[in-house]
């Protein structure tokens, strides 16, 4: 691996290697089953993460997803739709989506580097941060819809709220 004269990686690497580089120097776990495809694991505030980043090379995207892994009480409904509405609403970069098939929730997010002739390791750290403070953000929020009430406007009410004053 190669980095320029400015802490720049250069553009003739994989992205995947790019981004492997960066979290050994972290020391978080990680698996490489193909050379566009790594997956990490990782605590976060509420839980531990299984992040997977993926590299299509002919339309220079990365796409990165987050499992949520949180499980269910009972079978989920479909005011699933109107709560990832309401979320999605909020979420800074990427989206929060439902797959039918593992009842699951997942964070995507998709970054384009074509045209790009160097990435750099801050951007890197930076597609991980969005995943580690978007999923903290929302995981209490599917949580209480899951766990408790499966009714979207409660479940935001009760996850998400802002503190006023210091204490």
């Amino acid at each position: 691996m190669e980095f320029g004269r400015e802490k720049k990686i250069n553009d003739n690497s994989n992205p995947i290697d790019l981004i492997e580089d960066t979290i050994y120097r972290y020391d978080i776990d990680f698996f490489r089953d193909t050379p566009n495809d790594l997956s990490i694991r990782f605590k976060g505030l509420w839980d531990s993460y299984d992040v997977n980043f993926s590299w299509n090379e002919f339309s220079e995207i990365i796409e990165i997803s987050c499992n949520l892994r949180i499980s269910k009480e009972k079978k989920v409904n479909s005011n699933i739709l109107s709560l990832l509405s309401m979320v999605n609403k909020e979420v800074s970069l990427g989206f929060f989506d439902f797959c039918k098939k593992s009842e699951s929730i997942f964070f995507n997010y998709k970054i384009s580097v074509k045209g790009i002739k160097i990435l750099s390791k801050e951007q890197i750290e930076d597609f991980i941060d969005v995943v580690t403070t978007e999923c903290d953000r929302f995981f209490p929020v599917f949580y209480v819809f899951f766990k408790k009430k499966q009714d979207p406007n409660y479940a935001l009410k009760a996850a998400l709220f802002d503190t006023c004053g210091e204490a």
